[in-house]
């Protein structure tokens, strides 16, 4: 769809308009609307080749409202994202500031090791699910950590977790190409696409689980510390991707990582 101009009101001259009617007898501010033209030309734009579904994801929400109420507005905030050729995207930047003035709401994080509240629990999901959106685009990963314990609504060692000022998301657009994220959350799930011009061939596998260790049950006396049953084992698990352009292969890229077991935990 070609740019066209729109309409705007100088703040300045809006300022001025209004006090001098604060001052007259007939209380009307008159002030004409300028013409301003789009930040991007319709050629430049066009030029960054966003015209394909490049790369799609889509992870499955809890049942916890309040949870997904977090999602739907770091989803909102992810929509839109143009990353252009060599530009590192931070998701961390894009959902800031996680706050209740932002939109967030209180809800279940991990912090330390152990499930707590905080605003924007369950961002981390957009995380994961950005996270793989850009790994299959073949995008190059600067920056990403699983989390602690495994989810099953996770693909295993191809997850992410984030805390603001510590822990992003962060992947490059390593192409020729722009890339415009779409994020929505629908039919109980969080998605994410990337639009682009289809650049790499990307290839991936995982490992069977190793080093499995069973859950067991520790105490903790952490303020906002939640009693939670055991779930899922530790493990190690290695995930490997293969970049490939024009049919050759140009990286090998395996990561591993370590889940811990997830202890039953007592508070108090």
């Amino acid at each position: 769809m070609p740019g066209t101009a729109g309409t705007t009101l100088d703040p300045v001259a809006l300022a001025d308009a209004v006090s001098a009617a604060s001052r007259s007898t007939d209380r009307t501010a008159r002030v004409a609307l300028a013409v301003t033209q789009p930040a991007e030309t319709t050629e430049a734009l066009q030029k960054l080749g966003i015209k394909e579904i490049v790369s799609e994801f889509a992870t499955t929400l809890t049942a916890d409202p309040v949870r997904t109420q977090n999602l739907v507005r770091g989803a909102e905030k992810v929509n839109g994202s143009l990353v252009l050729p060599g530009e590192t995207f931070s998701i961390n930047t894009v959902l800031a500031p996680v706050t209740e003035a932002g939109g967030y709401f209180p809800g279940g994080q991990i912090e330390n090791g152990f499930f707590t509240t905080g605003v924007g629990g369950g961002l981390s999901q957009m995380g994961t699910t950005v996270y793989n959106a850009a790994y299959f685009a073949g995008f190059e990963d600067v920056e990403h950590q699983p989390h602690s314990y495994y989810f099953s609504r996770y693909p295993e060692g191809r997850e992410a977790t984030v805390f603001q000022g510590q822990i992003d998301v962060r992947f490059k657009d390593n192409t020729p190409y722009g890339a415009l994220l779409q994020a929505w959350v629908a039919d109980n799930q969080v998605h994410v696409r990337v639009w682009s011009t289809t650049y790499w061939t990307v290839g991936s596998t995982t490992s069977p689980r190793s080093n499995i260790v069973a859950p067991t049950t520790v105490h903790s006396t952490a303020a906002g510390c939640t009693p939670s049953s055991a779930g899922n084992p530790g493990f190690k698990v290695t995930v490997t991707r293969t970049v490939t352009l024009d049919g050759v292969v140009t990286s090998v890229e395996p990561k591993t990582w370590r889940y811990d077991p997830q202890n039953a935990v007592t508070c108090g």
